[in-house]
C-alpha cells in the first residue's frame, strides 16, 4: 500500500465534508478495496447497493458516521 492509500485509510476514521452521499459511499467502496477486506471493486459495489445497507448508510451520513466504521461494518459481509 503507497503512503496516498494510506492516508486515505487513516482520512476515513473522522467524517469529512462531503458534498454529497455519493462522496461518502464512494469513500466506503474504496476503503473496503484497501482495507484488510479486499473487495473487490464489484464486491464493494454490490455490498453498498444493497438496500438494507443502502438505508444504513443513508443514516450514517446523515449522523455524520466516519465512512471507515461504516466500512468497516458493511465490509464483514465480503467475500
Amino acid at each position: 500500500m503507497n503512503p496516498e492509500e494510506k492516508e486515505f485509510l487513516r482520512g476515513c476514521n473522522q467524517f469529512k465534508d462531503y458534498a454529497s452521499i455519493d462522496e461518502y459511499i464512494a469513500d466506503i467502496r474504496r476503503w473496503l478495496m484497501l482495507s484488510s477486506y479486499h473487495c473487490s471493486g464489484e464486491e464493494a459495489a454490490k455490498l453498498t447497493e444493497n438496500p438494507v445497507r443502502k438505508k444504513w448508510i443513508e443514516e450514517s451520513f446523515e449522523n455524520k458516521e466516519p465512512a471507515a466504521d461504516i466500512a468497516a461494518d458493511v465490509g464483514y459481509f465480503c467475500g
